[in-house]
């Protein structure tokens, strides 16, 4: 929207100039005129091209040039485009986003996904999102799935909470958010000001990112109602409250956003919204970018191991970007293969993956290629529903060996040797003490699954029988692994009776955990899916029960069960679960 670039403009220049490192405004006149004008270059570049495509921007780039040639004040960067260049206020130039970036270092403490590799993109956008935040104003990160819109607003928003008197508040939209549903997400989380007005704590402002903005499915007249109750907030600066319909002001609220492009479940999003935020198209990073992310993550994880074995990192990470590569570009999804979309989020699994292994399980560069290999396995090739999707894989997966590790494998050895690994060989250990590693007895394995089987009927009461030949033991693997790891959850596709449900029991039994279950009886409904979901946090908060939610399509009576579903994927919080204050109150308590 046009006039939104043009007040995008004026609220960068605003926060340019009030900000921490602002203009020292007794600057000799000359100096100011550099000052002013290369500042304005700069806010220029991203309010009027901050949308556009990175294929566009040497484009825009000698476009805005030719703007500011009879401009002897604005000290524009020279070479590469101007999206890659800063303003140094104390220089009064222009110097680029590289002199920024932080060095990375790894830090084993932290979970996979708390692990931020800092680079071009996470500070140009993460500074952009600072500044416009400070002046209050909206921000909007669109871009492909997986290129980090979220990740760098998440991280940056965190960043302010720690720094500055900001409370953020993250929301998930989906398919089937609705308006109610997205007042009853916001509402609670706001204090009371005065009569009639709500905000966050005294002093404070809250910034509230909403991912996937333009998921919300098209009610009868094309409007998204979610997406209009954010409108009605943007241009009135409050809502109704829906028991007495009395007007209510929201007092220091910011909203900000990431969304994916329009097409694949995605909706176009009314330009009366839009025009409040400043637009950012984040672009895809590039393969150089890809491979210094990840190496630096693995490179930093493999510091504790053997000499022989730190040799395989830059291999592995060259491997895996071109497998994510070549997969993106040659099996694209189909009617049939409608699941075979890979973005980003697959290539950063399959490197979790190698980050479960322990110097111990791991004994050289071959035996840490071989994890490599299963991983990429587990994350690509499981997805794949036919045979010659399947032999692709497997020869890429061979050509990729003999080129880059000099190891020599044929395609048919991953079929008929297939590659497992686990952490179960060792019945009853505990989980601190388990070991990633490979599974090559096939006899050992199935008496080891017969004992968790045992153990399993007599913990629980049953008579499960079940037969372990070859798919029945790699599946009980695959289901172990995304278990065990942080965020893992799995989708399991196949037709009824082929052991879905039987084989995840008896792993979640073998990592130590408790499947759980709802149970559909006579008028079961929301308010019951909501009373078994309360009994689930109670079992894995208060309780501290390990718990796998084994949820099946047969399950969904109402459709609103997948949002919630969606909420305990995104953010493990589902709106207004607990009615009651107290009962609030007590499973935070429980959880202390």
């Amino acid at each position: 929207v046009d006039i939104g670039k043009v007040i995008t403009l004026c609220c960068l220049i605003d926060a340019l100039l009030t900000s921490d490192s602002k203009i020292d405004l007794k600057l000799e006149e000359a100096k100011m005129k550099i000052m002013l004008a290369t500042a304005f270059a700069f806010c220029y570049v991203w309010s009027v091209g901050g949308n556009i495509n990175s294929k566009d921007w040497d484009q825009f780039d000698t476009f805005v040039r030719q703007q500011f040639e009879e401009d002897a004040d604005a000290k524009l960067g020279q070479g590469g485009d101007l999206f890659s260049y800063e303003v140094d206020v104390h220089h009064r130039r222009m110097e680029t986003w590289e002199k920024s970036v932080p060095t990375f270092k790894y830090d084993k403490t932290k979970p996979f996904f708390d692990l931020l590799v800092p680079n071009i993109d996470s500070c140009r956008f993460g500074y952009l999102l600072d500044k416009l935040v400070s002046v209050n104003k909206s921000v909007l990160f669109t871009g492909e799935t997986g290129v980090g819109k979220t990740v760098i607003a998440r991280a940056q928003l965190l960043k302010l909470a720690e720094e500055q008197s900001v409370v953020p508040l993250f929301l998930n939209f989906s398919a089937q958010t609705s308006s109610k549903r997205t007042q009853e997400m916001i509402v609670p989380k706001l204090e009371k000001r005065k009569k009639g007005a709500l905000g966050p704590p005294r002093g404070k402002r809250m910034v509230i990112l909403i991912d996937d903005l333009n998921m919300p499915k098209l009610e009868t007249y094309g409007a998204q109602p979610p997406i209009e109750l954010l409108r009605q907030y943007q241009d009135f600066g409050g809502l109704y409250d829906r028991e007495t319909l009395k007007w209510i002001d929201i007092q220091d609220v910011i909203l900000c956003a990431a969304c994916g492009p329009p097409g694949g479940g995605r909706n176009s999003t009314t330009a009366r919204l839009l025009r409040h935020f400043a637009i950012f198209a984040i672009p895809a990073p590039s393969e150089y970018s890809l491979k210094h992310i990840f190496k630096s993550i693995l490179n930093g994880y493999l510091a504790d191991f053997n000499q022989s074995t730190k040799t395989a990192g830059d291999g592995i990470i060259d491997a895996a970007v071109e497998i994510y590569s070549r997969m993106s570009a040659e099996l694209l999804p189909t009617p049939t293969k409608s699941h075979y979309v890979f973005n980003l989020r697959d290539l950063s699994k399959c490197i979790q993956g190698i980050l479960q292994v322990k110097p111990e399980s791991v004994s050289d560069r071959d035996a840490l290629v071989r994890v490599f290999f299963h991983e990429s396995m587990r994350v690509f090739h499981d997805r794949l529903i036919n045979d010659d999707d399947k032999q692709y894989y497997h020869t890429m997966l061979s050509e990729l060996a003999t080129r880059l590790f000099a190891i020599q494998i044929e395609p048919t050895t991953f079929i008929q040797k297939p590659i497992i690994f686990g952490d179960f060989m060792k019945v009853g250990a505990p989980k601190n003490e388990r070991l990633y590693e490979e599974i090559t007895d096939m006899t050992k394995i199935r008496n080891i699954l017969q004992d968790y089987q045992e153990d399993y009927n007599l913990t629980n009461n049953k008579n499960t029988r079940l037969v372990f030949f070859m798919d029945a033991i790699e599946h009980i693997a695959r289901i172990a692994r995304i278990i065990r790891q942080d965020r893992g959850n799995a989708l399991l596709v196949g037709v009824g009776g082929t052991g879905k449900q039987s084989l995840t029991r008896l792993a979640s039994h073998m990592c130590g955990y408790k499947c759980f279950q709802i149970e559909l009886s006579r008028g079961y409904n929301y308010d019951s899916f909501h009373e078994d979901l309360k009994k689930l946090y109670e079992q894995a908060g208060p309780n501290n029960q390990n718990t796998v939610f084994l949820f099946t399509d047969n399950q969904i009576v109402v459709e609103e069960f997948l949002e919630d579903v969606n909420n305990i994927l995104n953010s493990g919080e589902v709106p207004n679960l607990f009615d009651k204050q107290d009962e609030y109150e007590k499973m935070i308590i429980g959880c202390r």
